[in-house]
């Protein structure tokens, strides 16, 4: 069943309460995620990795070369730590453990341990040597934090890693809890990550649309954004074999949009119809050519009572729209010229 009700025997007049199996089981494979996580990490820590002598969230280790997405993993530890804190003051326990697992499987285990795989099979030494000190302390961190809420399988994992040069607690118990990270905090660094993020969604998208899950084309970027330093993560996360950032694009491409900040270009010349996809492109410019004519008849319907805030999503929208149509026109003008070959 998806779910059952269960009384709650301490309280006087006892209440039904839904509990929902499915969300346990949710959990339950939340669970194998932290496992497999911290199993992973000890396989490329390694039974010589000594700890830092001190705790990297509040002391950086000017020893350490780390990477772009080393230090957007720590911002997020920095946030997933400000966010327990403030709500265990408010007691809003939901958003405790909300912002600690979105920490530990949207973060850590979607991003950051799948884009340092490259690190630890092709890096230097130092790239190396910086990623388990990233890894050990986001592990760390992450077991503190869920320790009240998951006290058991957080001191099974704990008790495995190596100790803090400063770290003399014998269980996570009464191990202090993390309570700052701002030495870290960094938002133009969430908010590139963030993009490459959606980037990645999009070209995954084109990818399933026309492509075999286990093909990995090569993709073109083209925006205005700094994001040639996170290139090879891009690449990984998406499974291509090669990322081209503003190159000119071949003929034979599909493309996806991320509003008006990136076009995604998929190499799919050779594996798809091309008359197929004109089709299918003029069927999805008909509709965006609908959203357009719409926004700007809300737009033209504005009186003096729009709020401003208002006005100007309207007119964002807008030029999203167009420039949708525009990516859109060019999509189909690169596949009418492969008909034409």
């Amino acid at each position: 069943s998806s779910g059952i009700n269960a009384e709650w025997p301490l309280r006087p007049g006892a209440r039904d309460l839904n509990l929902d199996v499915l969300r346990i089981e949710g959990y339950r494979k939340f669970c194998n995620k932290m496992w497999n996580a911290a199993k992973f990490a000890l396989m490329q820590l390694g039974d010589s990795y000594t700890a830092p002598d001190r705790d990297l969230m509040t002391c950086k280790l000017e020893t350490a070369n780390f990477s772009t997405i080393d230090k957007w993993i720590l911002h997020r530890a920095a946030v997933a730590i400000s966010d327990t804190n403030t709500s265990l003051k408010e007691y809003q326990f939901q958003q405790c453990t909300t912002a600690i697992y979105n920490f530990w499987l949207y973060d850590l285990c979607d991003v950051y341990l799948e884009a340092t795989k490259r690190v630890f099979y092709k890096g230097s030494e130092d790239e190396k040597e910086a990623a388990r000190h990233t890894l050990y302390t986001c592990l760390d961190v992450g077991l503190r934090l869920i320790h009240p809420f998951m006290p058991f399988i957080s001191e099974e994992l704990w008790q495995r890693l190596p100790r803090l040069g400063t770290e003399t607690a014998p269980s996570l118990v009464v191990a202090s809890y993390p309570r700052t990270g701002a030495l870290w905090l960094d938002t133009q660094l969430e908010s590139r990550v963030n993009l490459v993020k959606d980037i990645v969604h999009t070209a995954r998208s084109v990818k399933d649309t026309y492509l075999e899950s286990k093909a990995k084309p090569e993709v073109f970027l083209s925006t205005s954004e700094s994001l040639s330093d996170l290139i090879a993560v891009m690449e990984d996360l998406i499974g291509s074999t090669k990322l081209h950032l503003n190159e000119s694009i071949p003929l034979g491409t599909a493309v996806g949009t991320v509003g008006n900040r990136c076009e995604v270009h998929v190499l799919v010349k050779g594996l798809v119809d091309p008359v197929q996809e004109i089709n299918r492109l003029q069927t999805k410019r008909e509709g965006v050519e609908k959203f357009v004519q719409q926004t700007k008849e809300t737009i033209d319907k504005h009186t003096d009572k729009v709020p401003e805030h208002v006005r100007q999503a309207n007119c964002n929208k807008l030029s999203s729209l167009q420039d949708e149509l525009v990516t859109i026109d060019t999509a189909i003008a690169n596949f009418r010229k492969l008909t034409d070959n």
